[in-house]
């Protein structure tokens, strides 16, 4: 009967293996609400409700960062025309002014179907969050019925990209809807900014010689 050969562990039993944990987050840093009412909806669509034009909101604060809410009452582009689109827009960040934001047409990524925007350029601050919009009572109040609202996955946001849907509601749904009252109605936008991704690292701890020898006999004995 021929024999098996032994098995020798590739050290010896007093040199343990030392291991080591590297851990990748990202948290929460800060949330902030703002409404968007749009009052005079009728008024709104012959003044700036031409497809790719949108209305804009005032600047709010959400951990350190200010963001406009871009509004298109008959959607941001040709394809998107009866349907309201919403994006949501970086004005500056903790550490840059201010940018003058106007009633007119910017170009805006297709968020909608998770196609990712082009890389910001290299001097762009980028902030990471998450949003969300909702319609809710025109006086910004919750409401008893279900509300509609939309969430938005982790996004790069920059000066130069929006992230938002471009079909939020159709036109048709949302003037036959109970939002739509004494002619206004009005949306919530919710921003959660995250923290950049950080690398913790744990202190390398040795590996017994025993669990050492035991990872050789298995690894060994799948070979």
């Amino acid at each position: 009967m021929t024999s098996c050969p032994p098995y020798y562990a590739p050290m010896s039993s007093d040199e343990p293996e030392e291991s080591s944990v590297s851990t990748v987050v990202a948290t929460a840093v800060g949330t902030g609400h703002h409404t968007l009412r749009i009052q005079g909806y009728s008024r709104l669509k012959t003044m700036h409700g031409g497809n790719g034009t949108y209305v804009e909101s005032s600047a709010f604060k959400a951990a350190g960062h200010t963001w406009r809410i871009c509004c298109y009452l008959d959607g941001e582009r040709p394809e998107d025309a009866g349907f309201v689109s919403l994006f949501l827009k970086l004005a500056s960040t903790d550490n840059a002014p201010a940018a003058d934001a106007t009633t007119g047409n910017v170009p805006a990524p297709d968020a909608s179907t998770d196609n990712a925007p082009a890389p910001a350029a290299a001097a762009e601050s980028v902030v990471h969050a998450e949003y969300e919009f909702a319609l809710v009572h025109h006086r910004g109040t919750l409401i008893k019925w279900p509300s509609r609202s939309v969430r938005g996955s982790a996004s790069a946001f920059c000066s130069s990209k929006m992230w938002g849907f471009r079909r939020f509601i159709s036109k048709e749904d949302l003037e036959g809807s109970r939002f739509l009252k004494h002619d206004c109605f009005a949306v919530r936008c919710k921003v959660t900014v995250l923290q950049e991704l950080a690398i913790k690292e744990e202190d390398a701890r040795p590996l017994g010689p025993g669990k050492a020898f035991a990872r050789f006999l298995c690894s060994s004995i799948r070979g």
